[in-house]
């Protein structure tokens, strides 16, 4: 059996999927311009990923993140090759690594429409202190916090996350989950780039200005209020276009895949299974603070 297409129209998911179904056992190559990647299956298990000098569970989350690129499948015996992973083991298993790799690809793409780079520069918020009171009693808030905590405390309102996380020896999917919770549940907050006096020398329309004044006689506090007011609802937009692209890919996915549970911190306990939202409902995050924006005057 072989098989041929392009990833930009059947996803790495739903590939796998086919291959878990039919039991089958070979080898799927993986390529996305200079970039190759491999993957052995063998009864339908994934047994051995190898990307760009690594190999395993991480270099298999890293596919994820392909939503272009070609693949090819080709059946038979694949022989007595290194295998990294083991279907066996609860965090190497097919549902185990659907999931993990699910939830990484929603969470780079969560931080996309945030437009969060290396050089956004975010800042701790007093929330952090309530969960690590928590954590006292809660191990499920404890193991998480083991991997937040962390970037938390190299957040100084400063710094870009390139050049503040640079000593943290995470892998980048461990980035990725740790910003995206910390932005998701209120932990941390963008703070603007500074700007230069010539800049910020700006002249309002006298109808501007009055309207400012309706909500604030200060008008610098009206303008801050309004700033944030702004980047929460475009926040929120941001939130529910990514949930109405979920939805449109539950309905249009006929892979028989079972939910994704939010499974973010699966790989820190293992003997701890997370579920559903990490620190319990929270609204969308706002990227801003009110404290960030008064700082700038």
């Amino acid at each position: 059996m072989q098989l041929n297409g392009d990833l930009s129209k059947v996803s790495l998911t739903n590939l796998l999927q086919l291959v878990r179904n039919g039991e089958l056992t070979g080898k799927i190559t993986l390529l996305q311009g200079a970039k190759t990647a491999t993957i052995f299956v063998e009864d339908g298990n994934v047994v051995h990923v190898e990307v760009d000098g690594f190999t395993g569970r991480e270099a298999l989350f890293e596919i994820f993140l392909w939503v272009n690129g070609s693949f090819s499948f080709v059946e038979g015996e694949i022989g007595a090759i290194t295998r990294s992973l083991d279907a066996k083991k609860p965090e190497d298993s097919f549902e185990r690594l659907m999931r993990e790799g699910i939830n990484y690809l929603d969470q780079k793409k969560y931080l996309e429409q945030l437009r969060i780079t290396g050089d956004t520069i975010l800042v701790g918020t007093d929330r952090i202190k309530e969960l690590i009171v928590a954590a006292k009693t809660n191990a499920r808030i404890a193991a998480a916090l083991t991997m937040v905590e962390p970037v938390v405390e190299r957040l100084d309102g400063l710094k870009s996350l390139s050049v503040a996380l640079a000593d943290l020896p995470y892998s980048r999917r461990a980035y990725v989950q740790a910003v995206s919770i910390l932005l998701a549940e209120g932990l941390a907050v963008v703070v603007e780039k500074p700007i230069s006096l010539e800049s910020a020398a700006i002249n309002l329309p006298d109808w501007v200005i009055a309207r400012l004044q309706q909500d604030s006689a200060d008008l610098t506090q009206a303008i801050v209020d309004m700033v944030i007011w702004v980047d929460r609802v475009k926040c929120w937009m941001y939130q529910a276009d990514s949930d109405f692209g979920k939805m449109l890919d539950k309905l249009s996915d006929a892979s028989g895949l079972p939910p994704s549970d939010d499974d973010f911190f699966a790989d820190i306990d293992r003997s701890t299974e997370f579920q559903g939202t990490l620190f319990g409902e929270s609204p969308p995050a706002v990227p801003t603070s009110e404290n960030s924006n008064l700082n700038k005057r």
